[in-house]
């Protein structure tokens, strides 16, 4: 299933917009849609929408939303709306669901048969939940991240298994909170390890790969973003786990805010994958899913940011991803992937057309069409340069009147700060007395 379009009604900065989610150009790789804005164009608006509108989907289990966290999205519903519809999502089979995270619990279907609405108390509406996703088999799902989120050091980890772990519990949630029949992702690093080398002392070789496949997933990625060996290993003194980076052993918060953060994400939705059955038991590469990203380059070297959507893009092929972000190396790092600029007008938010990106632009390309951003340097030394070329145009129209000699001290001036400005200035000087047939130097 992907998400074809959203409609937004008196939402925050939006009146009435539609968004159109174009399909992927290349079957190879996931589907990537890329919100660029500046800040207030309601960019996170639209990623809690869609994902308000998953949970409230059939897809997501008859649509457990009554306990979600989503006031922050509740807040960017405009009081003075009089519609009970503030919009709706359309998937590709042209369902329609509504993004409403107010309304009671969605029908619980099973089946193509449809019961009537049951309002449970909240323990039971969560043994129900859980029932539900522990005997289903997925061939569709959702997930949602911050960047924002590191992962924490632990010590004296309980590897016991929890009976009660959901996890779809809170998995559309931007920034997770853990309650107590959670796994951390300590704990589930700790307990993968330990089933695995169980596993491996009683000589079963299926049972090592299956408790090795998440951890081993986890590492896969992480290392073609960073470029670095990683792994994890649990130490006994203090029963807790620790990342091995380059052969050094450290404690999780001892490692830089970005890997934290990669780490962070990623494995929680490792986790969470690795936990569900899924329909003809597809590895996790394979699955078809939706994933929700909020600024994850956040706290990322742009050497990173250059490869977190390049790698995820190639490894989960059958995903429809929606990704905000303020980063132009996030957004030249792609080839096929769908950006929609928003910006703020009179009239409220203004959705352009979606055009497709491709990494042979320039990053000074990336600025300049899809941030807007013309400046290239510091802002006196543009201040400066804006003066240079307004001298340069009346220079060339024959206006200058007398004011050569402040254009070439200006030019002497720029030219010395930097090769890439004395080049530039260089540049333009030869233009004009090619043009003139002067002999103006510095």
């Amino acid at each position: 299933m992907k998400i074809r379009s959203l409609t937004l009604k008196n939402i925050g900065v939006f009146e009435n917009e539609t968004i159109s989610f174009p399909e992927k150009l290349d079957k190879d790789m996931a589907e990537i849609h890329i919100l660029t804005g500046q800040n207030g164009t309601g960019k996170t608006t639209i990623l809690q929408a869609l994902a308000s509108g998953v949970i409230n989907s059939y897809f997501f289990l008859g649509g457990y939303s009554r306990f979600y966290n989503r006031k922050n999205f509740i807040k960017r519903i405009r009081n003075n709306s009089n519609s009970f519809e503030i919009g709706y999502l359309v998937f590709d089979n042209n369902q329609e669901i509504s993004i409403d995270p107010l309304r009671e619990p969605y029908s619980h279907k099973e089946e193509s048969d449809v019961t009537p609405k049951i309002i449970l108390p909240e323990e039971e509406e969560k043994k129900w939940f859980l029932h539900r996703t522990l005997r289903n088999t997925f061939k569709f799902i959702g997930f949602a991240y911050s960047g924002y989120r590191f992962i924490e050091h632990q010590e004296n980890i309980n590897i016991k298994e929890k009976e009660n772990y959901n996890p779809l519990e809170n998995a559309l949630e931007f920034n997770k909170t853990k309650d107590v029949n959670d796994y951390s992702l300590n704990e589930w690093l700790a307990n993968k390890m330990a089933q695995r080398n169980s596993a491996y002392f009683e000589g079963n070789t299926a049972e090592v790969e299956k408790y090795s496949r998440g951890i081993e997933t986890l590492k896969q990625i992480t290392e073609q973003i960073i470029e670095i060996p990683i792994d994890f290993k649990f130490k006994n003194e203090k029963l807790k786990v620790v990342a091995v980076k380059q052969g050094q052993e450290l404690d999780f918060d001892l490692l830089p805010d970005g890997l934290r953060s990669i780490i962070s994400w990623l494995g929680d939705l490792i986790m969470r994958m690795d936990a569900l059955k899924w329909k003809d038991d597809l590895p996790i590469f394979e699955r078809e899913f939706i994933l929700f990203l909020d600024e994850i380059e956040v706290h990322l070297h742009p050497s990173w940011q250059r490869k977190i959507l390049p790698v995820v893009q190639k490894l989960f092929k059958n995903a429809q991803i929606f990704i905000t972000t303020h980063s132009p190396f996030i957004v030249n790092s792609v080839d096929g992937a769908w950006i929609h600029k928003i910006e703020l007008t009179d009239e409220g938010a203004k959705i352009h057309p979606a055009t497709i990106s491709e990494n042979g632009n320039s990053i000074s390309y990336v600025l300049r069409e899809t941030f807007g951003i013309k400046e290239e340097f510091g802002l006196e030394v543009n201040n400066d340069l804006d003066i240079f070329y307004q001298f340069r145009d009346k220079l060339l129209a024959g206006n200058l009147n007398g004011s050569e000699n402040k254009f070439i001290e200006l030019s002497k001036s720029l030219a010395v700060q930097s090769l890439e400005l004395n080049t530039i200035i260089q540049f333009e000087l030869r233009q004009i007395n090619k043009i003139l047939h002067t002999n103006y130097s510095i």
